[in-house]
């Protein structure tokens, strides 16, 4: 027992500290008519919500919703993106035409320590599939005259990466069936904003309804 005794001030202290976590995506879209969405998930101590926001082409109208979560479902989500990779992903350079881009960041607290990290990435379904490799040259100090090439290139490490696929897929199909509804309202409603020549150039804010969840 005694053991036990000396580590039961500790134990108490994790068991009682704070613990939060956040996971985010901003995706920003080239073409269409929504030019920025936002999705935030987040928990403080066992409560749970969701924030998701889109932005029309030109920048002008911004929709968004708050709500909050019950069950388990968050915290399959933030397991789940750990298991795909997110605190050990790394940026990947902007693909030429790049249709979306990506950034995910993901926070984490349990009592005084914690740590985040974030990262960027283009067209994740590129590097799902690609079968491009990477070579890598050792170049010699002196001349290369009359040197074999196959001495200085290395074998060729395959860049497709799928991790990044999966994260995005894991993040925008989350949440209850009444979520998703709220987003796919908001998108539809953002397709059919006037044009800049016909808006104000104030930019506008605009909260909907507050949205009822299903457990």
């Amino acid at each position: 027992m005694k053991p036990f005794l000396k580590q039961q001030p500790e134990l108490d202290r994790v068991i009682k500290a704070r613990s939060t976590w956040t996971v985010s995506m901003q995706v920003y879209k080239q073409t269409g008519p929504i030019s920025q969405e936002t999705y935030r998930i987040s928990n403080d101590n066992g409560v749970s919500k969701m924030f998701y926001s889109a932005t029309n082409l030109d920048g002008t109208l911004t929709k968004w919703f708050e709500v909050p979560l019950s069950g388990p479902s968050p915290t399959f989500l933030f397991e789940q993106v750990g298991v795909d990779g997110i605190w050990e992903l790394d940026d990947k350079p902007v693909r030429p035409n790049s249709k979306e881009q990506y950034i995910v960041e993901v926070q984490q607290t349990l009592g005084d320590a914690g740590g985040s990290r974030a990262f960027g990435f283009s067209d994740p379904q590129y590097w799902a599939t690609t079968k491009a490799e990477e070579f890598q040259l050792r170049l010699p100090a002196k001349s290369m005259h009359g040197l074999n090439l196959s001495h200085i290139i290395t074998a060729g490490r395959p860049l497709r990466e799928p991790r990044y696929l999966k994260i995005v897929r894991e993040i925008e199909s989350f949440g209850p069936q009444s979520v998703l509804e709220a987003e796919n309202k908001i998108r539809n409603e953002l397709r059919a904003t006037p044009t800049q020549e016909s808006m104000p150039r104030a930019r506008k804010l605009i909260r909907p309804h507050p949205l009822a969840t299903h457990h």
